[in-house]
């Protein structure tokens, strides 16, 4: 992973005293291609509805790389909803398509890649990946992951329950510790698309990310 020059669990936050920077350095600057691989790939981790999308379509507009929406690219290749996928075949053999289309992304570079919410239950995902790969954590509260969720057009099985934010808390309880192997952490409450997308591309650039 790209994790040994960024320090785990780093936020970028416009709000913070400083701006982002790597561990020990007060500054956002090149690191240096001796200890750490220029930036190839960026992958998003996240809760559902914490913007992974949004923000990666925005981020490889950016750097004119190419996007990977993993659930997209699954539901294409199998022709069903991913609802559908794990209701029929169990999460199991979903989490199999996720690390067969992860090993494929590993031979790409110029790639952004949004894997859904549960990606990180595995994960060696990050290590397939390899050097080079940049892992962001868009980190969303539940009480805001609920209320985008309600106004998502997707079903999703957690617009069904009454205590949504409950569930969500507690999910997230259980994924905060994965989330949190992540090279960098990003509040996306209140904050836009363009913004978060715009702070990314400043850390790619600043760490050799190129456009083709």
């Amino acid at each position: 992973m790209f994790g040994k020059g960024l320090g785990p669990h780093h936020a970028l936050d416009r709000r913070a005293t400083q701006p982002p920077v790597r561990r020990g350095n007060p500054t956002l600057a090149p690191m240096s291609s001796a200890s750490v691989h220029p930036i190839e790939r960026v992958v998003l981790l996240g809760f559902m509805c914490s913007g992974k999308s949004s923000v990666g379509t925005s981020l490889a507009r950016r750097l004119e790389w190419g996007f990977l929406d993993f659930d997209v690219e699954i539901e294409t290749r199998e022709r069903r909803p991913v609802a559908a996928i794990i209701d029929a075949n169990g999460e199991g053999y979903f989490r199999d398509l996720e690390t067969v289309l992860t090993r494929e992304a590993s031979q790409r570079t110029s790639l952004v890649l949004a894997p859904g919410g549960g990606w990180i239950t595995r994960p060696e995902h990050l290590e397939i990946l390899g050097s080079g790969t940049l892992s962001v954590w868009l980190d969303v509260s539940p009480v805001e992951a609920v209320r985008r969720l309600k106004d998502d057009s997707i079903a999703r099985p957690l617009k069904e329950y009454d205590d949504a934010v409950g569930v969500v808390e507690a999910m997230l309880a259980d994924r905060t510790p994965l989330y949190a192997l992540a090279d960098l952490r990003i509040p996306s409450d209140g904050r836009s698309v363009e913004e978060i997308a715009f702070e990314l591309e400043q850390v790619v650039r600043a760490n050799g990310g190129r456009s083709p």
